[in-house]
């Protein structure tokens, strides 16, 4: 029984030994989105940022989603989600076979989900987000660093929707 603690104990150091360290990758390009809706009164805006290394690879997007009243900024005790995206290599061109009586049957196809996870922040904390120097993002095993263009317009997008920005 002891044996087999020290054996364990051992692969397990030796693994981690020889564990990589996460693929570090630094932000190239932004992008954003804004939806109306207007019977609701309320408009979304995503403020998207996009995360690709060199060569084959996932790519990685950090959505910031606010919601807010038409023509006002967001309210105080606002909230923005934000959305870590992986879009695997794998998921670039999905193929899908359907044979039907022997004969192949063409079908376009598309992704049906994604690998993402969510969290909400205070406006608060968007707003210290905005102003630090470094932002990385570490989710799926791969260190997110936010790129100066993406800290930029981040922080403008921020101070938009706090009404900071006219």
């Amino acid at each position: 029984m002891r044996y087999a603690i020290v054996l364990g104990s051992v692969l397990a150091l030796a693994a981690s030994a020889h564990a990589q360290p996460p693929q570090h990758i630094v932000g190239n390009r932004i992008g954003g989105s804004s939806n109306v809706d207007a019977r609701a009164g309320v408009i979304t805006e995503t403020a998207t940022l996009t995360f690709q290394a060199p060569g084959p690879g996932p790519v990685y997007t950090i959505d910031f989603t606010a919601r807010h009243p038409i023509g006002q900024p967001l309210v105080s005790p606002g909230v923005v989600d934000i959305v870590v995206t992986q879009h695997p290599v794998e998921d670039d061109t999905p193929e899908m076979t359907l044979r039907v009586d022997g004969d192949t049957v063409p079908l376009v196809t598309r992704l049906h989900s994604k690998r993402s996870v969510v969290a909400t922040v205070t406006l608060a904390e968007l707003d210290r987000i905005t102003s630090a120097g470094v932002v990385v993002d570490r989710t799926f095993g791969a260190e997110l660093e936010l790129g100066p263009g993406q800290v930029r317009m981040l922080k403008a997008t921020a101070d938009r929707w706090l009404g900071r920005a006219r």
